[in-house]
C-alpha cells in the first residue's frame, strides 16, 4: 500500500466534471424481513467493488411499505482519519457509477480502501451511524479527515483527487463532449434516479418497477415520466456513438449505464418492459458497453442484488400493474 498523490499533483487543467448535484433517492430500496440486513451486506462484501450511492436504505421492520423506527439523526463525529481514502458501498445502480469508475481505472484499487457496510457492523449498527450519519451507502471517508456522501459528490473527488492514476479520466474531449455529459447526468439524476427527499413514501421514477408501496396513481405518472425521460436521453445520444457523447468514454456513460443496464436486465419481469425497445440509439450504446467486461461485471452484480432482493416485489408490481 502507499499514500495517496497529493491533489497538488494533479494537472491543474483537469478540473472536477460538472457533475449533476442532484439528490439521489435514498430510500430506492426496501427491505421486508429483517435478516436482510445480513443477507444485503454479505452479498455486498462478496463483490469486489460494492455500490452505494446516497441511495440505499434499508427497512428492518419486516413490513412493506412503513420504515422501521429511526435512531436519532444527531451528526456524530467520524472516525480517525487513515491514510487511504476509504468508500463504503453495495451493489446498487446510483453507487454502481463509482463500482464502474473504479473498474475502467484499477489502479484506484491500490490509493482506495472499499468498504460494505458489513465492515462497520451491519446498517442498523451504531459503529455504521458515525461512519454515515444518515445511514446511507455511499460515505467516503478521505484521508483528511473529511465525510462525504452523494456519488455524485464522491466520484467528483475521487476522479479530482486521482486524476494522475486514471488511465479514463471520463471528462470527455471537448468542451461540447463535457456539456453534453453533464446534461445526460443531469437528467438522470434529477428525473430517473433521483427522489430530492429523503422522507418516507418519496420515490424516484425508477422505483416504478420495484417499490410496492407506490400509490397506483403515482406509479402510473411516475411510468409515464420515466418513459418520457429515457425518450429524452435517446434524443441527446450522438448518433454515432459509441458511446453517449462520441468514441471517448465519458461522465454520462459510467452514470447511465449501471441503471439502464439494471431496468433492461428486468425488461421480461418489470411493469417497464425493455428501456431499450423503439430507442435505437440507447439499445446500440448498451449492447456496445455489455460488451465490455469492465461495463458487465458492474451490471452482473447489481442484477444479482436486484434478483435477491427485489425479485418479489418486481414480480408482484408487474402483475398487479399501475391499479
Amino acid at each position: 500500500f502507499f499514500l495517496p498523490r497529493s491533489a497538488s499533483a494533479r494537472n491543474p487543467r483537469q478540473r472536477p466534471s460538472d457533475m449533476s448535484r442532484a439528490r439521489h433517492s435514498s430510500r430506492d430500496i426496501e427491505f421486508d424481513r429483517p435478516e436482510a440486513l445480513h443477507d444485503m451486506a454479505g452479498l455486498a462484501s462478496k463483490a469486489a467493488i460494492g455500490h452505494g450511492a446516497r441511495d440505499v436504505e434499508v427497512f428492518g421492520n419486516g413490513r412493506q411499505g412503513r420504515p422501521a423506527e429511526r435512531q436519532s439523526c444527531d451528526v456524530q463525529p467520524p472516525p480517525a482519519a487513515s491514510k487511504k481514502d476509504t468508500v463504503v458501498i453495495i451493489s446498487t445502480n446510483n453507487p454502481g457509477r463509482l463500482m464502474l469508475f473504479a473498474a475502467l481505472n484499477p489502479k484506484l484499487g491500490e490509493v482506495i480502501d472499499w468498504k460494505t457496510p458489513a465492515d462497520y457492523g451491519g446498517f442498523g449498527g451504531d459503529e455504521f451511524a458515525k461512519v454515515s450519519p444518515q445511514k446511507l451507502c455511499p460515505v467516503a471517508l478521505t484521508a483528511g479527515g473529511l465525510r462525504l456522501f452523494e456519488s455524485d459528490v464522491i466520484l467528483s473527488y475521487v476522479a479530482d483527487k486521482y486524476a494522475p492514476l486514471l488511465e479514463n479520466d471520463c471528462r470527455g474531449p471537448t468542451v461540447e463532449a463535457r456539456a453534453l455529459s453533464a446534461l445526460l447526468v443531469r437528467v438522470h439524476d434529477m428525473y430517473i434516479s433521483g427522489t430530492n427527499c429523503s422522507q418516507p413514501q418519496f420515490f424516484s421514477n425508477q422505483a416504478v418497477f420495484y417499490k410496492a408501496a407506490m400509490p397506483g396513481p403515482e406509479r402510473a405518472a411516475r411510468l409515464k415520466d420515466l418513459l418520457k425521460q429515457l425518450d429524452l436521453v435517446e434524443s441527446l445520444l450522438l448518433p454515432a456513438g459509441p458511446y453517449c457523447v462520441g468514441d471517448a468514454i465519458s461522465f454520462a456513460d459510467v452514470v447511465l449505464y449501471p441503471t439502464v443496464a439494471m431496468m433492461q436486465d428486468q425488461a421480461a419481469a418489470s411493469l417497464v418492459g425493455s428501456v431499450t425497445e423503439g430507442r435505437p440509439k440507447l439499445a446500440a450504446w448498451l449492447a456496445h458497453c455489455n460488451a465490455d467486461p469492465r461495463f458487465r461485471g458492474v451490471a452482473d452484480k447489481i442484477k444479482a442484488f436486484v434478483d435477491t432482493f427485489l425479485g418479489k416485489a418486481v414480480a408482484g408490481i408487474t402483475a398487479k400493474g399501475c391499479g
